[in-house]
């Protein structure tokens, strides 16, 4: 199945053009099917719709499942790098180049300093900062963040293998 199908279960308004008679295109029912037989995880299934469908509910919906696993004395850290993990899986376009690796202005194209071929470059200090904490406060949470982005990234591994699109 591909991604893109996921797509379907976005409501949308209704065409106005005159049907041909022969529909064989595919259907938000055939994709709920496709899903309900594929025996995804709540966590896989919010994935799937927060990655494909990009609606601001599933994502939070699968934030808040992530984040119920873990636990750190300060909460805001913790809501900062669950957010920060999701976005390094699901989002790595880089917002400086919009994903083109080339910054245009009106008299240069220069290669993007931020990305490497339109693909955000996060690194420990880019973290940091993202994360509002200097370099030596991130390093003690790095092992934790890990930890966080290696799990989206199995669930994301899992959740595509599991709908045939890997």
């Amino acid at each position: 199945m591909n991604k893109e199908l996921l797509a379907l279960l976005v409501p949308k308004t209704q065409s106005l053009e005159k049907s041909s008679g022969s529909n064989d295109s595919i259907t938000p029912e055939d994709i709920n099917l496709i899903l309900s037989y594929s025996h995804l995880s709540k966590e896989e299934y919010l994935f799937l719709l927060m990655k494909f469908v990009s609606a601001d509910s599933y994502k939070e919906s699968f934030f808040k499942k992530i984040k119920e696993d873990y636990e750190l004395e300060d909460e805001e850290i913790l809501d900062k790098i669950v957010n920060l993990a999701i976005i390094e899986c699901c989002e790595p376009r880089c917002v400086f180049c919009g994903g083109t690796g080339t910054i245009i202005t009106v008299n240069t194209a220069v290669k993007c300093p931020h990305c490497t071929d339109g693909v955000f470059n996060f690194t420990d200090e880019v973290r940091g900062s993202l994360l509002g904490m200097k370099h030596i406060v991130y390093k003690k949470h790095e092992d934790f963040f890990m930890r966080v982005k290696e799990r989206i990234e199995n669930i994301e591994i899992s959740s595509l293998s599991k709908i045939g699109d890997i």
